[in-house]
């Protein structure tokens, strides 16, 4: 199918008031951004997808809609893995990461929506995946002035009713003692049939890392996340080797380039990416090869809008991923993105059935989330 047009619009939903660590020590703050990218072909088949613009979503909307829509524009929408390459190459002067990366995810995701609906499958059937369901942990532990440790354990214990055996607690933005005490009142509370990993997005050097590590051991935490700035991929090889708690990331990454320097050095235990921004559907797939043939497991970052969670859901299927990440905070945009196609019982996330990523979007319901009509 011949593609006519990709364009990209910018969504938000503005109700969060919980910060990470990097929020916490004076990092940028802002709402719940995700640029939706439509792709359309000459026959009226659109095809949808999402890219993740944290802080500078107009930037990302600018790159798609000025620079990827025309190298685009006229191909064969099937050629997927071809238009990767092209829009990567043609924009090297541009950048290897960030805005650029991020906008190409999403319209490749879009891309991929448009094959399986050409083809009447699901995109993770395309791939080969399987139909098996996919288990989940949910992220919480966010920061708020009035979150004190009975209503952390308040919070985790509706993670548990909901079905989750699996958490992830923000650490980072307190210090190492107190972020520990909170961890430990977990534990006390959960017992072992709780699994508990950490996210300290980026925020601490070697040596407050290190530290912090010994305690996470003592307390069985099952993973540290983004320990250090993706930066010093050295500096986690160093950790991973010296902790035994396992060291995952890093979403902060793009593209295999970035990755297999982070893989090929056994800078992380666990590899963790994002199809809304680390390349797209096709670049997850690409890193998850990857990663398996170094023995490495990749379990997907989540973070925003409902098509990004179920784009890495169907590269997770494809590449057998052990785990994917989720909210249960109260996001509509996220409903009127995705519709049906997030699914989710016992902790376990089913396969969508319709055919491309399977998501029903609510054009009347996203018209409230279009930052324009603000």
């Amino acid at each position: 199918m011949r593609i006519t047009g990709v364009g990209c619009e910018v969504l938000e939903f503005t109700e969060f008031y919980e910060r990470d660590a990097l929020a916490v020590v004076g990092g940028a703050e802002h709402p719940m951004e995700v640029c939706l990218v439509r792709a359309e072909t000459a026959d009226g088949m659109v095809g949808f997808g999402e890219a993740i613009g944290y802080g500078s979503p107009e930037s990302v909307m600018v790159t798609v809609n000025s620079v990827l829509s025309r190298i685009v524009r006229g191909e064969d929408s099937s050629n997927i893995w071809y238009l990767w390459d092209k829009m990567y190459r043609a924009t090297f002067r541009l950048g290897r990461r960030g805005i650029v990366v991020s906008a190409m995810s999403g319209v490749d995701i879009a891309l991929w929506d448009l094959a399986g609906k050409e083809l009447g499958a699901p995109i993770y059937r395309l791939l080969g995946g399987n139909r098996r369901r996919m288990r989940g942990y949910i992220t919480g532990g966010y920061y708020r002035p009035d979150k004190d440790i009975p209503r952390l354990i308040e919070e985790v214990e509706g993670y548990v009713r909901s079905g989750f055996k699996t958490v992830k607690i923000k650490v980072g933005g307190l210090s190492i003692e107190e972020d520990l005490k909170r961890l430990s009142a977990l534990r006390e509370r959960f017992g072992e049939k709780l699994e508990i990993a950490v996210d300290a997005n980026n925020v601490y050097d070697f040596n407050q890392a290190l530290k912090i590590g010994r305690g996470l051991e003592r307390l069985g935490i099952i993973f540290f996340e983004e320990p250090l700035s993706t930066d010093y991929p050295e500096l986690s090889a160093r950790l991973a080797a010296q902790l035994d708690v396992p060291i995952a990331g890093y979403e902060t990454a793009f593209t295999i380039h970035e990755f297999r320097e982070l893989i090929s050095r056994y800078a992380v235990d666990i590899v963790q990416a994002d199809a809304a921004w680390n390349g797209g559907i096709t670049e997850m797939v690409r890193i998850g090869v990857l990663a398996r043939s170094y023995g490495l497991p990749l379990i997907p970052h989540y973070s925003a809008g409902g098509i990004g969670f179920v784009a890495s859901l169907h590269a997770a299927l494809t590449i057998d991923s052990p785990l994917i990440e989720y909210h249960l905070r109260p996001n509509p945009l996220r409903e009127a993105l995705a519709g049906e196609a997030i699914k989710h019982s016992e902790g376990y996330f089913e396969p969508p059935l319709k055919p491309g990523l399977g998501v029903a979007i609510r054009e009347e319901e996203i018209e409230k989330f279009k930052r324009s009509r603000r």
